[in-house]
């Protein structure tokens, strides 16, 4: 009955998993469909001259999971279309000293007996990412707009953990277990979906506020943690949640 309801559960999670894939799919080919068409709203052209053609942009909120995230983003023409690329690098080493890097594998809480452990235990972490975006401005006076596009990052973390080793004594064969510093390499590819609202000045100065939401799907090494806690996290599997903030310049 349970070997049922566990494989029940997975044909649903990867059902799951497809419709969302296909809603944003088709949500990026609907704006794409939808650019292609020509704008003559004498508003996009006032926006245009009071808005700069490029804009570089940081996203201070990635501060909080050990990253930083930039924002290049270019006009196409004179029009409400905007290409967006979207560099992130992650750089966070973390206090081994402190209790939050205790890390309990599952074969470990059977002979603890508990699971209030905190999360996300790692010493290190090293990464790199890249968003592809096209934006689309679809109401020029009040500055809204909705993007869409794909994202992909590598983590490298390093936790102290458990790891098992072969070795031989006295001729016959033996597995063992060290507490070491492990590395657990995150591969992470998503699409993005959000909508949002630069604020409208004729300075340099460039205010963007945003929010929306986006698939990701992580490729991690088997037997080691995922680091996939929620939705938050570097190994997050599944729909996320996504808001920030863009602050910086615009140049002509």
């Amino acid at each position: 009955m349970k070997l049922n309801k566990l494989i029940k559960f997975s044909t649903i999670n990867q059902m799951r998993h497809r419709v969302c894939l296909l809603w944003l799919g088709l949500s990026m080919i609907a704006l794409y469909v939808h650019a292609q068409q020509p704008s003559d709203d004498p508003n996009y052209a006032r926006y245009a001259r009071s808005q700069k053609k490029y804009t570089f942009t940081v996203q201070p909120l990635y501060l909080l999971s050990g990253g930083l995230k930039f924002d290049f983003e270019m006009r196409m023409g004179n029009g409400p279309d905007w290409l967006q690329f979207s560099p992130s690098v992650y750089y966070w080493n973390r206090d081994l000293d402190s209790n939050d890097y205790i890390y309990s594998r599952q074969w470990l809480n059977s002979y603890i007996g508990t699971t209030n452990w905190l999360h996300e235990p790692f010493s290190k972490l090293r990464g790199v990412g890249l968003d592809v975006n096209y934006k689309r401005f679809i109401n020029a006076r009040r500055s809204f707009y909705t993007a869409t596009g794909l994202s992909y990052a590598h983590y490298n973390i390093k936790y102290w953990g458990f790891a098992g080793y072969d070795y031989i004594e006295d001729g016959l064969p033996y597995y063992g277990y060290e507490y070491d510093l492990q590395t657990q390499h995150i591969n992470r590819i998503g699409a993005n979906w959000y909508f949002g609202t630069r604020i409208p000045t004729r300075q340099a100065f460039v205010l963007d506020l945003f929010w929306g939401l986006g698939y990701r799907h992580a490729f991690s090494e088997k037997n080691k943690p995922k680091f996939d806690d929620h939705f938050l996290t570097y190994g997050w599997t599944g729909l996320s949640f996504q808001a920030g903030i863009k602050l910086g310049f615009g140049l002509k």
